[in-house]
């Protein structure tokens, strides 16, 4: 299936802030290395916090392979595979954009 940029602006959403949706999943890729993972390796997150209250308002993993914070959970409802991820880190990491 060949993805479109509007698909692979639709599906990046799913790497950000997304602390519920990873806990949901047992696995999860990386769009900009490529790595596939058990979500049980994650063991960094990226937190932001409300401005007003200080408290912790989102969460976003970071890649227990590279390190960067584009983990796409099994969850979210896209197609984890090697073919998807690899169309992925072209379109976000490539600068060709």
């Amino acid at each position: 299936m060949l993805l479109t940029s509007a698909d692979l602006e639709h599906i990046h959403r799913y790497t950000n802030h997304h602390r519920p949706l990873v806990e949901q999943s047992t696995e999860a890729g990386c769009i900009h290395c490529g790595a596939h993972f058990g979500t049980d390796e994650i063991r960094e997150w990226i937190a932001e916090r409300n401005p007003d209250t200080g408290r912790i308002s989102a969460e976003t993993a970071k890649c227990p392979r590279c390190g960067v914070d584009s983990v796409l959970p099994s969850a979210a409802p896209v197609t984890l595979d090697a073919h998807s991820l690899a169309a992925l880190q072209a379109f976000w990491f490539s600068g060709k954009r």
